[in-house]
């Protein structure tokens, strides 16, 4: 069993702070920095948590490379692993 985790990763220095993120994630899970960029833009952040990975925010951003969506999954229950840990005590016996 795999559990698919999900997450925004902006770049502060190229997001301009236009907020389209920000209304386009369904999940509130983007919020707008109160700090400046070294052009002078506040920029949008990851709250840290809510991502689904719907991938709204990548595709309302108008700057490339400003955001990407990471995801990958994570094995809960490795039932493989636990397959070969029965067989390997199997073999003691």
């Amino acid at each position: 069993m795999t559990e698919e985790i999900s997450y925004p990763v902006i770049n502060k220095e190229i997001c301009k702070g236009c907020m389209r993120c920000i209304v386009g994630c369904p999940q509130n899970a983007i919020l707008l920095s109160q700090d400046m960029n070294n052009a002078g833009y506040q920029f949008a952040y990851y709250s840290g948590n809510g991502c689904t990975g719907c991938k709204d925010c990548y595709f309302t951003c108008p700057e490339p490379l400003a955001l990407e969506v990471h995801q990958y999954k994570k094995i809960v229950d490795d039932s493989v692993a636990k397959m070969i840990k029965a067989k390997a005590n199997q073999g003691g016996n």
